[in-house]
């Protein structure tokens, strides 16, 4: 049940509409109240806010047990990121989690969030983190490449935490970086942004985002606001490929996981730094503990019983 009802989703209950406007749809509430009791369903997921109210009114409706999954906490991104509306988001959040019987989260920092500003029970509270496919990624084509020193930043570039570090990057770390490396961004969304940024070369959506990661020589990610963990870090640590971010952008990552591969800093002045004397064809392996905790198999071995 969800907001595609393309034939691939075949007996899907489709959202008639987007956005807000979604936030509350009593024709898709109704039937999938309907089809809950037709196909005699023994729970409910939802994995956003809007599925979420949908999903606690439902176990309202039907007492069936509710597991929320919390790819972010999103009132406290909303508020990073200046959302003036932040708070509604919580009080929002916060009932539909009042509601859950088990709640999932991606990180611990997300975890002590969740517990400590809504007062969940910490057994109703665990976390499954995001992960990747490590062997297939780290075993990647390996060819060497031709050409200079490439940086890259991808993220759907519409997404106000991703838009405002494509700012940054181009505006506090860009003019610093020396003028021969080049700065990729990818990701769809970016279209405004090509001609405000034109020290940036930007590349719109890529069918394949893990052979541009090996394509450059290491990712930038001046993050910062948002939420949960970033894909775009695991994806290139995986790939074997160095990382800088802020704080903010490696939120939630084990460190010492990550290893020498991950660079945190705050200064852009040290980002650019760390452009600057990052080796051509720089190689990069996250620590020994790295597949433990973020490789799929790994994750389904252990966090199976959830």
């Amino acid at each position: 049940m969800g907001t595609d009802g393309g034939e691939q989703f075949a007996g899907e209950v489709p959202l008639r509409r987007e956005g807000l406007p979604a936030l509350f749809d009593p024709h898709f509430l109704w039937q999938a109240y309907r089809r809950i009791r037709e196909q005699r369903l023994e729970a409910i997921v939802s994995t956003s806010l809007i599925a979420g109210l949908h999903g606690a009114l439902l176990k309202l409706l039907t007492g069936l047990p509710f597991w929320m999954d919390e790819h972010n906490v999103e009132w406290h991104c909303a508020k990073r990121y200046g959302h003036r509306f932040w708070w509604v988001i919580y009080l929002l959040e916060g009932f539909i989690l009042k509601l859950a019987d088990h709640v999932t989260c991606v990180s611990e920092a997300d975890r002590e969030r969740l517990i400590s500003n809504f007062r969940l029970s910490p057994e109703r509270v665990a976390v499954a983190p995001n992960g990747v496919d490590y062997p297939r990624l780290a075993e990647g084509d390996k060819a060497e490449r031709s050409g200079g020193k490439r940086v890259l930043f991808f993220g759907v570039l519409d997404y106000p935490p991703n838009a405002e570090a494509v700012k940054v990057l181009a505006t506090q770390i860009a003019p610093k970086v020396k003028n021969e490396i080049q700065i990729v961004v990818a990701g769809r969304g970016g279209d405004s942004l090509r001609d405000l940024y034109p020290r940036l070369e930007f590349h719109g959506f890529v069918d394949d985002i893990h052979q541009l990661v090996r394509e450059c020589d290491g990712l930038v990610v001046p993050i910062l606001a948002g939420g949960g963990t970033r894909m775009k870090i695991l994806e290139t640590l995986a790939c074997e490929r160095p990382v800088v971010s802020t704080t903010c952008g490696a939120e939630g990552i084990d460190r010492e996981a990550a290893g020498r591969a991950l660079t945190i800093t705050d200064s852009f002045d040290e980002m650019a730094e760390w452009v600057n004397s990052l080796p051509l064809g720089a190689r990069a392996k996250p620590g020994p503990g790295f597949a433990e905790l973020y490789d799929w198999e790994k994750i389904w071995q252990n966090k199976a019983p959830l």
